[in-house]
């Protein structure tokens, strides 16, 4: 758990492994004492979570790197789709009539950022890029060091970089406005995103 305050309140960043299934435990613990919660989701991925059970999952689109991810990923457990970290989140807020705040950019807003900074030949060397992770030696000391090397590899591919940099750049501004309202905030979101957002709250 990382801790900061902003203005006049207190903000907790839980960080959390996407798909691991022991993650949904550590959202449960932190749970309970904030005012405010909120994901580093966009408010159509968060409203499908909500509706999960009524929409199913059976159609959720995963990526070739998304399957890369699980299959390395799975020597620590579980993985499920969509994420138990954030599915808990989702469930405990609903359970109190609370709304998960979203602190990613929308649908619209994160095609717009794609399509302005990852180039056609970047896209289509995906295929290539899941071979490399599959097969590449990467640390894993922990879930969380798997994570971040997984997304070092992917941050090689310069506009996957730039997205991800975009995204943290807009959560840590999201989070900003949220504590000019709230006076405690729980954020949960993914590890490999967790230093950028606060190298940008810490400016």
């Amino acid at each position: 758990m990382i801790s900061l305050k902003i203005d006049e309140c207190q903000i907790d960043i839980l960080p959390v492994v996407n798909g691991l299934a022991g993650e949904a435990e550590k959202v449960h613990d932190a749970y309970g004492k904030y005012e405010a919660y909120a994901a580093s989701l966009g408010i159509e991925s968060l409203e499908a979570l909500r509706k999960r059970e009524e929409i199913g999952v059976d159609d959720i689109e995963v990526s070739e790197l998304d399957i890369v991810y699980a299959k390395r990923m799975a020597e620590f457990g579980d993985i499920q789709t969509p994420s138990p970290a954030f599915c808990e989140l989702v469930d405990l807020c609903a359970s109190d009539g609370k709304t998960v705040i979203p602190l990613d950019m929308n649908d619209e807003e994160f095609d717009n950022t794609y399509l302005e900074n990852v180039k056609a030949t970047e896209f289509t060397s995906v295929h290539r890029l899941a071979k490399k992770i599959f097969k590449a030696k990467l640390n894993t000391d922990s879930p969380e060091s798997l994570a971040k090397d997984i997304d070092r590899m992917v941050s090689k591919v310069k506009g996957f970089r730039l997205v991800n940099e975009k995204r943290e750049e807009y959560i840590s501004k999201e989070i900003i406005d949220i504590a000019k309202y709230r006076k405690s905030l729980l954020c949960i979101i993914e590890c490999e995103r967790v230093d950028g957002v606060c190298a940008h709250l810490s400016k």
